[in-house]
């Protein structure tokens, strides 16, 4: 068919002729079939893209469909498979299992490398599951868009993102649909997302500073859409095995925020003086003079060592899109940490600020 349309509209068209000398809102016959030709290049154009599912998309409007439907698949959608995440030289692969019924999720994720460990999620309640004497410290798992809250967080923060659609692909043999989150300001990374284009489920998330790719997940094998029993939920571990709470509540960040009374409410001892654009602390342990701070999308923690037993040097490593800054806070012998989801200038830039608060 596309060969037949290239033989109507090519060269080889015949010229068209008018009699007379052309009226009012005609033009001649060289003038005609250069339109026609024109016409015909966008008609062949536009065919091709219907045939290789690649229309261009048509902007702002386009790009916040493809969100909508992310966070609803998310959500809604059953999906069974296994994601690889590449952080730095670290390599682990999860086995993920997503059941919704009668309007509730359930989800569990069950580490393949390693210590065997997973977190079972029922509503906004998240637990880890680890082996009696497991030497790993329970933990929750920073998922970014792999989060359920990605979407809604991203929405409140549409000011500090660009989001555009990118190109059509292919991830995990399925037909995907490219998304660029990329921050008006450098102070923060940005993501590229592989959607499915049936379902609008994310299949790949690289988390990217600039043209450097820090972290990715993405699906190696994926089945969406089937249904699935509770059976296949059961955990893999024994039944004696240690269960911690992570959290009773909502993610935030894409990471679960401890349930054990914590309280924003309280007053810090110590306080950064400034803070990236759109961030907030969502979490004060003021006794340990901890503190966590999040846009939605990325989060990151204060810790401040009143007395530190051992002094450690000032430093700035990076693994991923993690990055660690200590250092001694300015004009005495507590030490500063900050471990989170920044570029490391944002970060050392979040340190320097730090102060004790007056009381």
């Amino acid at each position: 068919m596309l060969a037949g349309l290239r033989a109507r509209c090519g060269s080889s068209s015949p010229r068209v002729r008018l009699r007379g000398r052309p009226g009012p809102g005609f033009c001649d016959g060289g003038a005609l079939a250069a339109v026609l030709a024109r016409h015909c290049a966008r008609a062949l154009l536009i065919f091709g893209a219907l045939l290789a599912g690649t229309l261009p998309a048509a902007g702002a409007d386009d790009a916040e469909r493809w969100l909508e439907r992310m966070g609803s698949a998310l959500r809604t959608e059953n999906y069974v498979g296994v994601v690889t995440y590449v952080r730095g030289p670290e390599i682990d692969s999860v086995r993920v299992v997503h059941r919704v019924a009668g309007g509730r999720e359930y989800e569990r994720l069950i580490h393949l490398n390693g210590q065997p460990r997973e977190i079972y999620t029922e509503g906004a309640r998240s637990v880890y599951l680890q082996p009696q004497g497991a030497t790993i410290a329970p933990h929750g798992v920073s998922l970014g868009p792999f989060t359920r809250t990605f979407h809604d967080n991203l929405a409140l923060n549409r000011n500090l993102y660009d989001v555009t659609v990118g190109s059509a692909g292919r991830v995990a043999g399925r037909s995907a649909q490219q998304l660029l989150i990329r921050p008006r300001q450098g102070d923060r990374y940005g993501y590229e997302l592989w959607l499915d284009q049936s379902t609008g489920l994310l299949l790949q998330s690289v988390l990217v500073d600039g043209g450097q790719i820090l972290e990715a997940f993405q699906f190696a094998t994926v089945d969406v859409g089937g249904k699935l029993s509770a059976q296949a939920l059961v955990s893999t571990l024994p039944e004696d095995s240690e269960v911690h709470v992570l959290s009773d509540g909502p993610v935030e960040g894409g990471a679960a925020i401890p349930s054990r009374g914590d309280s924003v409410a309280e007053s810090p001892s110590f306080e950064p003086g400034w803070l990236p654009d759109g961030f907030m602390r969502v979490r004060l342990e003021a006794r340990d003079n901890h503190l966590s701070y999040s846009d939605g999308l990325a989060t990151f923690s204060l810790f401040v060592e009143v007395a530190p037993a051992d002094e450690m040097p000032d430093l700035v490593t990076k693994v991923g899109g993690t990055v660690m800054v200590t250092q001694r806070l300015s004009g005495s012998r507590e030490q500063v940490t900050l471990v989170g989801e920044l570029p490391a200038a944002t970060a050392k830039r979040v340190a320097d600020s730090v102060r004790r608060v007056d009381r």
